[in-house]
C-alpha cells in the first residue's frame, strides 16, 4: 500500500491536479470502531475528521431533546429579549431589515413567523441586493422612521453599520442587531447587538449562521414571554421552524458540526415530511427525483431563492418562505425558478467570455477579468468559477461607463482582501474590502493599468506551489469494498456541508466493464468486481474533457479514480454507484 501512496502522491492526475491522501490514526480509529461497535470504515472516517470520543456520540446519534443549546450565552441576549418582551406586551411597531441572501430570508420568516403569532406589528425591508448594496442604509431607516417603528432588527447585517443604525437621526428607533459576522473593536451604538463573532462574545455559537442566532433567540425570547403570559395562550413550535434554519445554515456554508449539525438533521426530517409549502414546491420544480439532501439545500434550493435578489425584486424570497397560501407560493415559486433558470444564462454567458480572457494569463499568479455591463449579481458566481478552474486568485469587474464594480475571490494562503484593502488604501480603487476568500471593490476604469501593476507587484511574494491544485482523499478503497453496507455506513456520517465534507475515495484496482455516452455529455461506466456483480459510475459533463477522452479509450489503460460513492437513484434494490471526479492513468 506504501509503494501504491508514494506513486499517487508522486504523480499527476489528468486534470492536472496532485492527490494527497489525509492523515489519521490507524489505532484510535481501531478503537472506535470496537468501543462503538462500528464499522471499520467509519471509525476511520472519524479518525479522519477529528471527531473526539466524547463527542462520538452527539455526532452519530443527534438529538436536540438530550443537547438544547442556552441561548443566553450570548452577550447581550438578556437585555434584547426584554425589550423585546415589552414590545409585544405594548403592541409597539416592529421593523425588520435582513439580508437578501438565503441566511437572511430565513432568519427574516422565522423572526417574522414569531412576532406575527404574538399579532405584533411587523415591518419587513429586504435592501435591493443591485441598488441599496449590503445591509441597512439610510433609505431603509429613514422608510422605519416614517412607519413610527419603536424596534427594530437587523438579521444577518448590522455589525459593522457604524453610522446608519446608531445615526443621530433615528434615535427614536431602539436597534437590536442579529447577525453572526465578524466585529470590529467599535461598535454601532444600539440597544443590543446579538452576534456570537462580536469581539468581546465569549460563547459557543462562533460557528452559526444568522439564522441560528435567531433562532437561539426566539428560544430565549419564548422563555422570557411565558413570565408574562396565562398557561392557556399558546405559544409558536419553534420545532416547527428547524427546516427554515436548516436551509439558512446549509446555504451560508457554516460548519455543519455540534448545533448546526443537529439544526441541519432535524431540519431535514421536516424538509422530508413537506411540512414547509414553500421549501416543498421549490424542490418540485428542481424535479428531484428522491428525498432531498444538506447538497440538494445547498445546490438546489439555494439558488433559486437567491436568483431573486441577483436580478430581480430582493423581497420574493423572504415572502415566498413567511406565506402559506397555496396560489401566493405556486406564482413566486414559479418566478424563481424562472428567475434562476435565467440567472444560469446570464452567468453562462459571462464565465465564457471570462474563461477566454483567463486562458491567455497563464503567467500570471492571479486572473483578471473584466467586461461592459456584466450583470453585476452573477460576478462573485463567475469569481468562484473561475478560481476553482484555474486555482488562482481571481478578480471579476463590470465597468458601467468608466465605473467599475467588481467582486474577488481567492485560495487559501493569500489573503485577497487585504490585497484589495491595501488598494483602496493607496487610492488605486474607489472602494475595496473583504476578508481573507472574497472581497469586493469599485473602479474608475482610468486605473485599470494602475490596479494590474499594483496587483502584480502583490503577488510577486507568492511562490508557484501556493497555485498547485490538490485534492485530498480520505482512503484508498478497492472496488469490492463498495456495497449496500459501505453505503449504509456513509449514511451514518450525513449531512454532509463544510466542516462535515463528503468523504473523497481513491478506488483502485478498477476493471471497466463497457461504456455508455449519456445526452453527449455524460459518460456512465460499468465495473465489475470480484464476485462479478455490477456496479455503476457516472462522470458528469466530462466528454470532450481529457478525462473523458482517456475514459472512451478505456481499453488501452488503466486508472485509479477520484470519486464519491452515493445511492444509485435510478437502480430498484438501492445499489452504490460511483460519482467519478478525476482520474490518474497507471502505468
Amino acid at each position: 500500500m506504501n509503494s501504491v501512496i508514494s506513486k499517487i502522491e508522486h504523480s499527476s492526475s489528468l486534470f492536472e491536479n496532485k492527490w494527497k491522501l489525509k492523515n489519521f490514526d490507524e489505532r484510535n480509529a481501531l478503537a472506535l470502531s470496537q468501543k462503538f461497535d462500528l464499522t471499520s470504515l467509519i471509525g476511520k472516517l472519524l479518525s479522519i475528521r477529528n471527531i473526539e470520543e466524547e463527542d462520538i456520540n452527539f455526532y452519530l446519534n443527534p438529538n436536540i431533546n438530550n443537547h438544547i443549546p442556552d441561548p443566553n450565552q450570548i452577550k447581550d441576549m438578556d437585555i434584547a429579549i426584554k425589550r423585546v418582551a415589552e414590545a409585544i406586551l405594548k403592541n409597539q411597531k416592529i421593523g425588520i431589515i435582513a439580508d437578501y441572501d438565503v441566511d437572511g430570508s430565513t432568519s427574516a420568516s422565522i423572526l417574522f413567523k414569531f412576532l406575527k403569532h404574538y399579532n405584533s406589528s411587523v415591518i419587513l425591508r429586504i435592501p435591493n441586493r443591485l441598488q441599496d448594496g449590503y445591509g441597512p442604509n439610510i433609505r431603509l431607516m429613514r422608510e422605519m422612521l416614517s412607519q413610527d417603528v419603536d424596534l427594530l432588527f437587523t438579521l444577518d447585517c448590522g455589525t459593522t453599520a457604524n453610522n446608519i443604525i446608531d445615526n443621530n437621526e433615528f434615535k427614536k428607533i431602539d436597534v437590536i442587531v442579529i447577525d453572526h459576522h465578524l466585529s470590529e473593536f467599535e461598535l454601532p451604538k444600539v440597544y443590543s447587538i446579538i452576534n456570537p463573532n462580536r469581539f468581546d462574545d465569549e460563547s459557543d455559537f462562533k460557528q452559526m449562521a444568522a439564522v441560528g442566532v435567531t433562532f437561539l433567540f426566539l428560544m430565549a425570547l419564548r422563555k422570557e414571554l411565558r413570565n408574562h403570559h396565562t398557561k392557556k395562550q399558546t405559544e409558536p413550535n419553534l420545532l416547527s421552524y428547524l427546516d427554515l434554519v436548516a436551509l439558512g445554515t446549509v446555504c451560508d456554508v457554516v460548519e455543519l458540526k455540534k448545533y448546526n449539525r443537529l439544526f441541519v438533521i432535524k431540519g431535514l426530517e421536516l424538509i422530508h415530511q413537506r411540512h414547509h409549502k414553500g421549501i416543498s414546491k421549490l424542490i418540485d420544480n428542481s424535479k428531484l427525483n428522491s428525498a432531498p439532501s444538506s447538497q440538494d439545500l445547498g445546490f438546489i434550493v439555494g439558488p433559486q431563492i437567491n436568483a431573486a435578489s441577483r436580478i430581480h425584486d430582493s423581497s420574493l424570497a423572504s415572502k415566498l418562505l413567511i406565506t402559506n397560501d397555496v396560489e401566493q407560493i405556486e406564482t413566486i415559486s414559479r418566478k424563481l425558478f424562472l428567475l434562476n433558470e435565467k440567472r444560469k444564462l446570464i452567468e453562462s454567458q459571462i464565465l465564457d467570455e471570462a474563461i477566454k480572457q483567463a486562458e491567455i494569463q497563464n503567467d500570471s499568479k492571479y486572473i483578471l477579468v473584466y467586461g461592459e455591463k456584466w450583470h453585476q449579481g452573477v460576478l462573485g458566481i463567475v469569481a468562484s468559477k473561475l478560481l476553482d478552474q484555474f486555482n488562482k486568485p481571481t478578480i471579476v469587474i463590470s465597468f458601467l461607463n468608466s465605473n467599475g464594480i467588481g467582486s474577488a475571490r481567492s485560495i487559501n494562503g493569500i489573503d485577497l482582501g487585504n490585497i484589495i484593502l491595501n488598494a483602496k488604501q493607496k487610492n488605486i480603487i474607489l472602494e475595496g474590502g473583504g476578508h481573507a476568500m472574497a472581497a469586493g471593490l469599485k473602479l474608475d476604469y482610468k486605473n485599470l493599468n494602475n490596479f494590474k501593476n499594483f496587483l502584480n507587484e502583490s503577488f510577486e511574494k507568492f511562490d508557484n506551489h501556493f497555485f498547485e491544485k490538490v485534492i485530498t482523499y480520505d482512503l484508498i478503497i478497492s472496488i469490492n469494498d463498495i456495497n449496500h453496507s459501505f453505503l449504509n455506513s456513509l449514511e451514518k456520517l450525513q449531512p454532509f456541508g463544510k466542516g462535515n465534507p463528503e468523504p473523497y475515495f481513491i478506488v483502485s484496482d478498477l476493471k471497466i466493464d463497457s461504456i455508455k455516452i449519456l445526452k453527449n455529455k455524460h459518460i456512465l461506466i460499468f465495473f465489475e468486481n470480484d464476485l462479478g456483480e455490477k456496479i455503476k459510475g457516472i462522470c458528469f459533463n466530462c466528454v470532450g474533457t481529457i478525462l473523458g477522452d482517456y475514459i472512451e479509450k478505456y481499453r488501452n489503460y488503466n486508472f485509479y479514480f477520484g470519486c464519491t460513492v452515493t445511492l444509485d437513484k435510478f437502480s430498484r434494490d438501492n445499489r452504490p454507484q460511483l460519482i467519478i471526479k478525476d482520474a490518474m492513468k497507471i502505468d
